[in-house]
């Protein structure tokens, strides 16, 4: 037996989603979740936006109206974009893959654009920072992860 030629073949049981595919799932199904509660709170924000924009400046008022607006447009799409996510991944479409990074990569412009026009409405415009950077740290990883699987390629076969 020589140490050199020998190589471990290891077989990926492609029947199940496992591995590293179950982050993924969980991933998907805590989005859907997040997007569904943010469209809760937006709706409510939307019957009491008068209250809040009498509290606030002006100049500012009209912003918040369009923050508000957006939010809930884009919880909106997110929400109904993590159900068709989800569905392509358990149909194990092969086409997964590429939603999957196109949805993150939406994600993270919307993140951004709201950052980036709303952070100063904000009392906190450093958390919606870190939330950018977060999404945008599990972004790269879960499209490096199906960009290079072995287990991705195989599973995502229909």
């Amino acid at each position: 037996m020589d140490n050199n030629n020998i190589k471990e073949n290891k077989e990926i049981n492609t029947r199940t989603l496992g591995g590293w595919l179950i982050a993924v799932q969980a991933f998907i199904i805590l989005n859907a979740i997040s997007w569904v509660g943010n469209l809760q709170m937006y709706y409510k924000l939307l019957g009491e936006k008068d209250v809040l924009i009498k509290e606030k400046p002006p100049a500012d008022a009209g912003l918040l109206n369009v923050f508000v607006y957006y939010e809930l447009a884009s919880s909106l799409v997110f929400a109904f974009l993590c159900f068709v996510v989800f569905y392509f991944f358990y149909k194990r479409n092969r086409n997964f893959p590429l939603i999957m990074i196109i949805y993150l990569i939406a994600e993270i412009i919307v993140e951004g654009i709201s950052y980036l026009l709303f952070a100063h409405l904000s009392n906190d415009p450093v958390l919606m920072l870190q939330k950018l950077a977060f999404s945008a740290a599990i972004a790269a990883a879960i499209i490096v992860y199906l960009k290079r699987s072995e287990r991705v390629k195989q599973t995502f076969i229909f």
